[in-house]
């Protein structure tokens, strides 16, 4: 159902039924077919293909709990910033980012621009584990230089997009 490693740079087309259908799914993704159709003012078939079509078209990546870190001992939060080696070969980027894709306490890896190459957001239970993975990434023999922060406060945190606002579902504006 997911496309996550495969994503498009190019909007999907929605009609106003699958912009309404999203919203309320946002919302609260475990409502039933029923409810839903019943809010849409649709028939519960109506409503089970459309998510099934946003499923397909990668609009819909999935389904889940959103738990508090906190809750589970999960208090720490870090972003490293990671600059590669420029003499490193395209199989050592490959194995840091493969180290990094795979960790548990790994939640987000971004390619970025400017002087670091990638930046990694953690979450963790104590100071010493950022330690130790900073010690696995370094072992890759990929890495010029890092440099931690970690989250003192969290302001916001709209990871995944939660429930969505009208406005961030509304039609495109056609380009110019």
């Amino acid at each position: 159902m997911s496309r996550r490693g495969t994503r498009s740079s190019t909007p999907v087309e929605l009609d106003e039924v699958d912009r309404r259908l999203l919203l309320t799914l946002s919302r609260n993704g475990r409502r039933s077919a029923a409810a839903l159709a019943k809010d849409l003012n649709l028939s519960r078939q109506a409503v089970t293909e459309r998510m099934k079509s946003l499923e397909q078209r990668g609009v819909i990546l999935g389904y889940r709990a959103d738990v508090d870190p906190q809750a589970l001992g999960l208090a720490i939060r870090a972003q490293i910033r990671l600059a590669l080696d420029g003499t490193a070969t395209p199989q050592k980027e490959k194995d840091v980012l493969r180290l990094l894709t795979a960790h548990p306490m790994v939640r987000a890896v971004s390619r970025v621009s400017g002087e670091d190459c990638f930046v990694a957001d953690v979450i963790c239970r104590r100071i010493e584990d950022v330690s130790v993975l900073l010690a696995e990434i370094k072992q890759t023999r990929a890495i010029q230089g890092s440099r931690t922060a970690f989250v003192l406060e969290q302001i916001l945190d709209r990871n995944g997009l939660g429930a969505l606002e009208p406005s961030l579902v509304a039609e495109a504006a056609p380009a110019d």
